[in-house]
């Protein structure tokens, strides 16, 4: 792949988040609030922190809202996007960025993909870009250990960063090294997803489905372990932890603009903007933008703009 093609980032925000509900209730998966920010801005910077100025957004029919918080969040970023008539898997997905795509490698991004570096001097994600580029690799796959394989795309990968198997959702895992949610793929392998797709027994076009085809084609896919955190938001509990973590030891988390009366605010809170608070103790909580409580005791819970506490445990 000629080093000086314009490399492009791609966030995939579709899926319909049932396991976040009620929360999705009001929020598209791209909006999601954690520490008081959409999960969108976390994968956008995490594409502008390898230098990636240019990012198409995937986004579902009825989200009329993310392209307007990523161009505000980001305005110094030149940033699309593009709408996936129907979910109908990541690969068909990135082939809704049409012409974007021509001639041009990606790196693909989950909206949902957390990703934390092990050490503040390094970006592993630029370094793998360049490994990715110099290397002449066909994909590259960024890898993460799981205690779950079972549940997740797993890989194979030798001592010289080569993938040796790749499995989607093993019911026999040959390994614990889980694909993340991020995919290196250069031009022509995009090219292939978009006119000659690989289709699932689902009916769907994955991404991880077109890596197994390229693979047992003897494609050149590659892959390394990320050092470092990836963090789980996927489900409400899975989000509480991950708030917990990104919280880095402080109490809580309120926006200047709520307001709190008479209420005991305990350990790993968050509290979302414009929420009006009295009486209430809570703790290991997640309260979404605009909520009103009153008179309530909130341990464990997430609490919806509506007002309904819905417990993780």
């Amino acid at each position: 792949m000629p080093t000086d093609e314009k490399m492009l980032g791609v966030i995939l925000t579709g899926g319909k988040a049932s396991r976040l509900k009620p929360l999705s209730n009001f929020f598209t998966k791209s909006q999601i609030p954690l520490l008081n920010r959409p999960l969108i801005a976390y994968a956008i910077d995490l594409l502008a922190g390898a230098t990636i100025d240019e990012i198409a957004i995937v986004t579902s029919p009825n989200d009329q809202e993310t392209e307007l918080i990523a161009k505000d969040y980001r305005p110094d970023l030149k940033i699309s996007t593009h709408v996936q008539a129907m979910p109908m898997g990541s690969g068909d997905a990135l082939a809704a960025c049409g012409s974007i795509l021509k001639n041009r490698p990606v790196v693909v991004v989950a909206v949902d993909t957390i990703l934390e570096e092990s050490s503040p001097l390094i970006n592993q994600l630029t370094d793998q870009i360049h490994t990715f580029i110099t290397g002449g690799w066909d994909a590259w796959l960024p890898l993460h250990e799981t205690d779950r394989p079972s549940q997740m795309g797993i890989v194979e990968v030798s001592a010289s960063e080569q993938i040796i198997s790749i499995e989607e959702k093993p019911d026999v895992p040959k390994s614990n090294l889980a694909l993340v949610g991020i995919w290196m793929l250069t031009h022509e392998v995009v090219e292939r997803i978009c006119l000659n797709p690989e289709v699932s027994s689902r009916g769907e076009i994955e991404i991880s489905g077109m890596l197994e085809t390229l693979h047992r084609e003897n494609a050149s896919v590659g892959g390394r372990v990320w050092n470092g955190a990836w963090l789980d938001t996927g489900t409400l509990s899975a989000l509480l932890k991950t708030q917990k973590i990104l919280l880095r030891g402080n109490q809580s988390l309120i926006d200047p603009s709520a307001e709190i009366n008479d209420s005991t605010i305990q350990d790993n809170v968050v509290v979302g903007p414009n929420c009006q608070l009295t009486n209430v103790d809570l703790k290991n909580a997640l309260v979404a933008p605009g909520t009103v409580l009153q008179n309530i005791r909130g341990h464990d819970v997430v609490i919806s703009p509506d007002g309904q506490l819905t417990s993780v445990i």
